[in-house]
């Protein structure tokens, strides 16, 4: 009869029955055969384990008084020491729980990459009541220094982070390269390099220092990079439509010649709606909107008023302002006013609100909200693509789509939208095929080509053409020949004539199609090189809003370089738990959002921007509403 197991050591452990092989729960040590008493000695030095369990396996009696925490209070320590049972109880604990220096190398550790990834102050650990609250926890254990947690523990987190980044990107074959600038709390230049395999990680944070950003430097560092995971497995480089960022990527192409340079999809699309923002009857009432938007918003009492109206009614929600370099965020603040229609009707009429007449005609007024409309329905088909491409999934097979989407619901739209004349509409429409143009490489149509769900099924002949060449030379810069699967593929013969690799297509991602299903075929080896591709910048611009949540006005004191270590952790960490924290949203501020950090590699975009207010709600000038539709009316007339 085989011998009873020892629960009490065999729980700390996994272990199954088809293998001999046993691995504490608490730090990964493996044993290649249950031995009780190896097991239980590592148990009691194992730095992970917990004390309690410690205790168990010392056979150290427990009593009610042992679960009970240390005193709060002096007084109540003082009542404690003077029972001598309490205190022998105490004396044996205090003993037996000694913290080892590995177990205490480990919660610095533990606590410092909380303080990093949380954005919390270093001197939290100075502050008394923390010091307080882990003094009662624990008595045993001593907080660290905050020059600890700044030097020490700061270098060996980012370095074991560093480490294990650097090792599994130097294992995947295809990797996408994204970098953009930025100025700091300090107005010091930086730049930020992401590397998607596809998933985004965050490599580097430079300070470029006296460095201007010009072409020639920005392609030396993108080189550098390129040289530290291996040049061969770079397929493209991607970052929004700064000459200099294209022209650096040129450069970079000249040395690497199988490179992609892209542009960031979401940025051409926030450019689109500034296209559309440019005409004067829209233009004349964003204007108007945002001025009503800031006159309610900035008066204390009015939007005091307005929130007390919304939570009556049960309609309505918190107004909106847009950003002054994120177009697509006007739609936003436009809708932000079109769902609280009610709300603001009945503040124009309150008897308590102290609104301008300029305010109150402009709500009460059919035309101010006939315009409101007339530019969501202008704006939204471009902004419903900005946030689904800005996002972290890897969607390059549906920017092909998404412009031909955005033409033809304009087109659908513009009957609709009063306010704009014939040359309105073609100017509209001329910007979209400019900005496709401007923006759409054979990587798009060779992705939407690939993409099961699709396979091309909408592309324009010479467009087909196109990403069949790119296919091909995609190929050969893999020394393989992919002729004969591309033919298959499309006609539907070989492997893709069995009706059960596309029965659940449209439930698959088209990665894991071809990695799941068609991992046999060559061509599947392109297919996820060009799938893998981001077709947006967005995860650079979400490293600086980390960036400066950290490096914030009342943290402005950080040296660069420590705030970078600390942003690399925290952006990374993020990623790497994003899925068992999907509530936490912080880091996903979109491309659309009003974000108040400097434009790309801190240089300003020269582009005409929509007009603001110049301050107090007292200063804003105001024009009637009617008098875009009467100046409508006469160009129209013309």
């Amino acid at each position: 009869m085989p011998r009873k197991k020892n629960t009490d050591v065999w729980e700390n452990y996994f272990h199954s029955a088809t293998s001999k092989t046993v691995k504490c729960k608490h730090c990964d040590k493996v044993y290649q055969f249950g031995n009780v008493s190896k097991m239980t000695s590592h148990l009691l030095k194992c730095y992970r384990c917990p004390t309690v369990i410690k205790n168990k396996l010392q056979k150290i009696p427990v009593t009610s008084t042992t679960a009970t925490n240390l005193p709060l209070q002096e007084e109540s320590h003082h009542e404690l020491s003077q029972d001598k049972s309490l205190t022998d109880t105490i004396s044996i604990i205090t003993t037996s729980s000694e913290i080892s220096t590995e177990r205490k190398l480990y919660l610095d550790q533990l606590l410092s990459k909380a303080i990093f990834v949380s954005g919390s102050p270093l001197s939290i650990v100075e502050h008394p009541l923390w010091v307080r609250f882990f003094d009662n926890l624990q008595p045993l254990y001593k907080l660290p220094s905050r020059k600890a947690i700044s030097t020490t523990h700061l270098e060996t987190i980012y370095n074991e982070m560093v480490n294990e980044i650097t090792d599994e990107l130097k294992s995947i074959n295809d990797l996408h390269l994204q970098c953009d600038g930025w100025s700091n709390q300090r107005n010091e230049g930086i730049i930020n390099f992401i590397i998607a395999k596809p998933e985004p990680v965050f490599i580097k944070s430079l300070n470029t220092l006296t460095n201007r950003h010009t072409s020639q430097y920005v392609s030396q560092e993108i080189i550098k990079v390129i040289k530290v995971y291996g040049g061969h497995k770079f397929v493209t480089l991607i970052g929004d439509n700064a000459n200099n960022i294209q022209r650096a990527f040129q450069i970079v192409k000249n040395s690497y010649a199988h490179i992609i340079p892209l542009r960031c999809v979401a940025h051409t699309l926030n450019l689109l709606c500034e296209d559309c923002l440019k005409l004067e009857p829209i233009n004349a009432f964003i204007s108007i909107a945002t001025d009503t938007i800031k006159a309610i918003k900035r008066n204390q009492s009015m939007s005091a008023l307005l929130a007390q109206i919304v939570k009556e009614k049960g309609s309505g929600e918190t107004l909106k302002l847009p950003g002054k370099t994120r177009w697509g965020s006007y739609c936003t603040a436009l809708k932000s006013l079109k769902k609280s229609k009610v709300a603001l009707q009945t503040l124009a009429v309150h008897e308590d609100a102290t609104i301008l007449d300029e305010i109150k005609s402009n709500l009460l007024d059919l035309n101010f909200w006939t315009m409101v409309e007339n530019c969501i329905k202008l704006l939204e088909p471009i902004t419903d693509k900005i946030f689904k491409l800005e996002g972290n999934e890897i969607l390059i097979n549906e920017v092909y789509m998404a412009f031909k989407d955005i033409k033809s619901t304009l087109n659908f739209a513009f009957p609709d939208i009063s306010v704009l004349n014939e040359h309105h509409k073609q100017h509209i429409t001329n910007a979209v095929i400019r900005r496709a143009d401007n923006c759409l490489k054979p990587i798009h149509y060779a992705a939407y080509l690939l993409d099961p769900r699709s396979q091309g099924i909408e592309l324009e002949e010479e467009h087909e053409v196109d990403a069949m060449e790119f296919i091909h030379d995609v190929s050969q810069s893999l020394n393989i020949d992919v002729g004969v699967d591309l033919a298959n593929y499309r006609a539907k013969q070989g492997l893709w004539s069995r009706p059960f690799i596309w029965k659940n297509v449209a439930e698959i991602d088209p990665v894991v199609w071809w990695r799941g299903l068609c991992k046999s075929k060559l061509l599947s080896r392109v297919a996820v090189r060009i799938l893998t591709a981001p077709c947006t910048s967005a995860a650079t611009e979400r490293s600086f809003s980390t960036h400066a949540h950290i490096h914030s006005h009342k943290r402005n004191r950080l040296t660069t370089d420590r705030a970078a270590k600390i942003a690399f952790i925290s952006y990374n960490w993020n990623l790497l738990h994003k899925h068992k924290n999907d509530d936490n949203d912080d880091d996903d501020e979109s491309l659309s959002t009003p974000r108040q950090l400097s434009s790309p590699l801190g240089s300003p975009i020269n582009e005409e921007q929509p007009s603001t207010s110049r301050g107090y709600t007292q200063e804003i000038e105001f024009c009637n509403i009617n008098n875009i539709f009467n100046d409508y009316d006469s160009s129209d007339s013309d």
